[in-house]
């Protein structure tokens, strides 16, 4: 679909482009509204606007209609006879107020009625006619509402929707009292499907009142089940921007009197685009982590750096990579950003050589292993009225125990790991003559003394068991989801599971008090920001 943009900043001419779904970002005050209500204007006859819902009230109950009545009053804000007028005019003076840029819709009540009116309709004529029973608006809504909230289940009545948790139809409640999320999610659903076929839809800020796990989910549903209209998202939410992957992206940089500095986006950038598009919205200094959004670290770092902005981007390698590439292009975006990987099995100079490119390691194996810092053991067996030293000294035996019957196993591993990556340092061959590649590579290879590189590592394991060194454990243990369980720290604290003791570090973290201050510090700690003397 074909749709005029306004120019871009220091030209004259407006901007045609052709697109499926485009996503408008940017930070607050960038002009994104009066961007949409710009193509609103200028693209009038295709366009329905949802514009964004700061309060959204949904009605107990309505009052049916015709469905010409309650389209035209969903659509153009108002009833009217002349056709012509309804549809040049109607919109602008009526359902905007004669103010396209800030007029803050409340149409609720009018969806309700237009879908209630088409239901009505629809089950009078099944009734005298019969045939195959009519899907209607409500129905999709109610199939896509219960898939985007399972726990949660919608029942239609003459003139009301009502709600009740899944498996308990006896605690029905009335529409009017789901939460905001909830009356968002119904209203969006159906304010798509009543646009006009084959319809540009502008949602302002659609991630409003959504929870940033149900965002893909939804649009993706939505999306599909108006496979004729095209969509453009207004939004400052990197988060959702991001769910949009196969959507033509515009930075809304700034707005000033009619003007707009934007920028279409497009993949051949020297960034990767989601991740520049991460940042756009904030001039926050940005992290790159390990794991996504339901990662260990994203809970953890969300917490302790609050002045930034978290990018999961899955492994140690991307982050590394992408961390380069940001900071490489800092002349372009003047965003200062971060790494934070998992120390693995990196020895020291591999740790400051990537410390000093700004990607910082942690001093434990992994994320997970944080969890049984001392600090972390002990504010949280306090917390559950234990006493902090019997608990963590119970979790350090048992943990050392652990590590002396896995030292074997784990002294190997960490051996070829250290093998593999010194190979791959060698991986360069600049010889042109086979033979000549064969003796390169046993003179590289062959120079590496591995029985020298596997002592040093088992001296050095030996050494931690030797003197107990419970941190040192925690700085080369490396043993995926074993660590807790071994540790028995759930048992010696009197919290039910990992999970539950995961979610208890993360609600400790938040609270604003001195046992947070000691959690941040303690994992603060245990992240190498300067090179290792």
């Amino acid at each position: 679909m074909e749709i005029l943009l306004p120019p871009k900043k220091g030209a004259v001419e407006n901007v045609k482009l052709e697109f499926e779904h485009l996503v408008v970002v940017g930070a607050n005050g960038a002009g994104k509204t009066r961007f949409g209500s710009w193509i609103e204007e200028h693209n009038y006859e295709k366009v329905h606007r949802i514009s964004a819902q700061k309060s959204l009230s949904m009605p107990s109950s309505v009052c049916t209609t015709s469905i010409e009545i309650a389209e035209e009053e969903l659509l153009y804000g108002t009833h009217y006879v002349d056709k012509n007028w309804l549809k040049q005019y109607g919109r602008i003076n009526s359902r905007w107020s004669n103010n396209l840029n800030t007029s803050l819709l409340n149409d609720y009540e009018k969806l309700m009625i237009l879908l209630h009116s088409e239901e009505y309709e629809k089950a009078v004529y099944f009734k005298d006619h019969g045939g195959e029973r009519p899907l209607t608006k409500l129905d999709i809504i109610q199939r896509i509402w219960e898939d985007v909230l399972p726990h949660r289940k919608l029942e239609k009545r003459a003139c009301v929707i009502d709600i009740y948790p899944e498996g308990h139809s006896d605690k029905k409640y009335n529409g009017s009292e789901m939460s905001d999320g909830e009356r968002c999610i119904f209203y969006l659903i159906g304010e798509v499907l009543c646009a006009p076929e084959n319809s540009i839809i502008i949602i302002d800020e659609p991630e409003m009142h959504i929870h940033v796990s149900l965002i893909k989910h939804l649009f993706d549903l939505i999306e599909t089940e108006r496979p004729d209209c095209a969509f453009i998202y207004l939004t400052h939410s990197m988060d959702f921007a991001f769910s949009r992957q196969s959507a033509i992206k515009i930075w809304a940089k700034s707005y000033e009197g009619n003007n707009w500095d934007y920028e279409i986006l497009n993949e051949k950038m020297p960034i990767p685009e989601q991740l520049y598009l991460e940042v756009l919205g904030s001039r926050l200094p940005v992290i790159f982590i390990e794991g996504d959004n339901n990662s260990i670290d994203y809970e953890i770092y969300s917490q302790v750096f609050t002045g930034y902005t978290l990018k999961p981007v899955n492994s140690c390698i991307k982050v590394i990579q992408i961390a380069k590439s940001f900071n490489d292009a800092f002349e372009v975006h003047h965003i200062q950003s971060y790494g934070i990987i998992d120390r693995d099995r990196r020895d020291k100079v591999d740790v400051n050589n990537l410390v000093s490119k700004n990607v910082w390691v942690l001093d434990v194996a992994e994320a997970e292993n944080l969890l049984l810092l001392e600090d972390v053991v002990k504010v949280i067996a306090n917390h559950m009225g234990k006493n902090p030293n019997d608990v963590f000294s119970a979790v350090r035996k048992n943990l050392i125990d652990f590590f002396a019957e896995q030292m074997s196993s784990q002294v190997l591993l960490f051996f070829k790991e250290i093998l593999s990556m010194k190979y791959q340092e060698l991986i360069d061959f600049r010889s042109h003559e086979f033979s000549d590649v064969i003796k390169e590579i046993d003179t590289k290879y062959g120079s590496i003394d591995r029985q020298a590189i596997y002592d040093k590592i088992k001296d050095n394991f030996q050494e931690i068991l030797d003197n107990d060194d419970y941190n040192g454990i925690l700085r080369v243990f490396n043993l995926k989801n074993a660590l807790l369980p071994h540790s028995k720290v759930c048992e010696v604290t009197g919290v039910r599971n990992k999970e539950e003791y995961r979610k208890l570090l993360i609600t400790l973290l938040k609270k604003n008090d001195a046992n947070s201050e000691r959690l941040k510090d303690a994992i603060k700690a245990k992240i190498i920001m300067t090179p290792i003397i």
